[in-house]
């Protein structure tokens, strides 16, 4: 007759031979009987961590430690799911429990490590990571991770050798080409950087496109990332068209249903605009809209801005002139200022790059000044408990980025984290203020406070990880200084 032991074995065995559904499926059997049974528990979280559901691997190992805490495998694969499920503030302790019970255990000191780099604690990430590589020198997890902190150190040169041990036993790791790509582009190595970056997902088997002239081919242009990149790269797309109608060819451009209607009419002239479907339109060739600068060889020098590229239709502008106008409630006069604190709470870096909404305050003292509120999601309710609902909210009846682009064309100035909306200011040609964390996106490049992408941009960085409050402090103060100019200018 079998026993439970056995039973455990023969999951263990279909978890270990990659039989995910058997082991699961065994594992359920398990604890049908014995429902406290801690490897059994601490297995079934393990298997769910590897099928990609760290948030059920919590709740499974989690169980596992409550009944067993003593043993220190489960601590660590708990705090690798906690970091897997971006909670690295729920991981430091854990992993540092599991550490206590088992200090060389090296996937817990790299989770560690990783954990506290999202956390930008960058010096104590380094230490962990270290001594998880000196423990297994050759690990390709290990030296991308240390790499990825070297790099956000800006110890460049370290970090590149890591990511190129891990190339030298790995040559298509498109991690690693990734990470040494972002290095590159950080630093305005644009053409090296572009090399790397190739390295990402694609989406069609069809041919890419590579810059030189299509004869009679249909181009395929399309989205890859996020919204902010489709409008920062959106800015090739003539230039494609243009050498595509010199062989006869022609150009599609495929994009989101948000930015559908603002692309259309900017660059329909010149191109077929469409929503992105279920399958892509028949093409010959493709192109990604991030691929466009390496297609086009551009480096640091050459970057094509000539603004603005996108502007809003005038009617949309006028209406919204006339709808911002009812919101103000005051006789209108000061800068109109349009306000953004907070991104997309699912980006992984947005516990960095995010603003805490109370940290706005010196910016929302200065007087003379109109604040509008352009924050979408659940950030945005935070204004109106910090303010008494003194600054209105002007996205409430946006339906795309077309309605956004004329909202924008009735500010003076937009101040906003790295999110989509500063790259639409921006390639309108309109001032826009950008909060930038202690370790940049890799297209605001370091230390300056202009961006060769978009001249309209002045860039506030933080002087330290973590430091809004200088950041601001210093926007608030420039602020203060234009909203007198101008009093003074109506004066006159």
């Amino acid at each position: 007759m079998a026993t439970l032991l056995d039973a455990l074995n023969a999951a263990v065995n279909h978890h270990m031979a990659g039989h995910a559904d058997a082991a699961a499926d065994a594992y359920r059997r398990i604890l049908a009987v014995e429902p406290a049974q801690p490897d059994t528990l601490h297995l079934s979280g393990v298997l769910r961590a590897q099928t990609g559901d760290p948030a059920a691997a919590v709740r499974w190992i989690a169980r596992a430690v409550r009944v067993r805490p003593s043993t220190a495998a489960p601590w660590s694969h708990l705090g690798a799911a906690l970091r897997a499920a971006e909670m690295p503030e729920r991981a430091e302790p854990v992993l540092r429990r599991a550490l206590a019970l088992d200090p060389a255990d090296a996937d817990a000191l790299e989770a560690l490590g990783a954990s506290l780099h999202a956390l930008a604690h960058y010096p104590d990430a380094r230490r962990w990571l270290e001594r998880a590589a000196r423990l297994r020198p050759s690990h390709a997890a290990t030296l991308l991770n240390l790499g990825t902190v070297l790099r956000d150190q800006r110890r460049f040169a370290e970090a590149e050798a890591c990511f190129d041990a891990v190339l030298a036993r790995n040559p298509a790791s498109a991690d690693a080409h990734l990470a040494r790509a972002v290095g590159r582009l950080v630093r305005g190595d644009l053409r090296a950087g572009w090399e790397g970056f190739e390295h990402r997902w694609h989406r069609f088997d069809t041919p890419p496109w590579d810059g030189r002239p299509p004869g009679s081919a249909t181009i395929l242009l399309h989205m890859d990332q996020g919204f902010g990149d489709a409008i920062q790269f959106v800015r090739y797309a003539p230039l494609v068209a243009r050498i595509a109608a010199d062989g006869g060819g022609r150009v599609i451009l495929e994009t989101h249903l948000l930015l559908y209607r603002l692309f259309n009419r900017c660059l329909g002239s010149s191109m077929q605009v469409l929503v992105r479907g279920e399958d892509p339109p028949p093409h010959d060739i493709q192109c990604p809209l991030m691929s466009l600068p390496r297609a086009f060889g551009t480096g640091l020098e050459d970057i094509p801005a000539s603004m603005p590229y996108l502007a809003p239709a005038p009617d949309d502008v006028v209406r919204w002139r006339d709808r911002l106008a009812d919101q103000d409630g005051t006789d209108g006069a000061g800068l109109r200022v349009g306000l953004v604190w907070a991104g997309n709470p699912h980006h992984r870096n947005d516990r960095n790059r995010s603003i805490p909404v109370t940290a706005l305050c010196p910016l929302l003292a200065v007087p003379g000044v109109r604040f509008v509120s352009l924050q979408t999601g659940d950030a945005a309710a935070g204004l109106d408990r910090l303010s008494g609902a003194g600054v209105p909210n002007a996205m409430g009846r946006v339906r795309d980025f077309a309605d956004t682009a004329a909202i924008l064309a009735n500010l003076d100035l937009l101040v906003t984290v790295d999110t989509a909306i500063a790259h639409l200011a921006g390639a309108m040609g309109l001032p826009c203020w950008l909060m930038l964390p202690h370790v940049p996106d890799w297209r605001w490049l370091l230390d300056r406070a202009d961006s060769p992408w978009y001249p309209s941009l002045r860039l506030f960085r933080q002087a330290r990880p973590g430091d809004w409050t200088t950041a601001l402090g210093t926007a608030a103060a420039v602020l203060k200084a234009h909203a007198a100019r101008a009093v003074r200018g109506m004066g006159h």
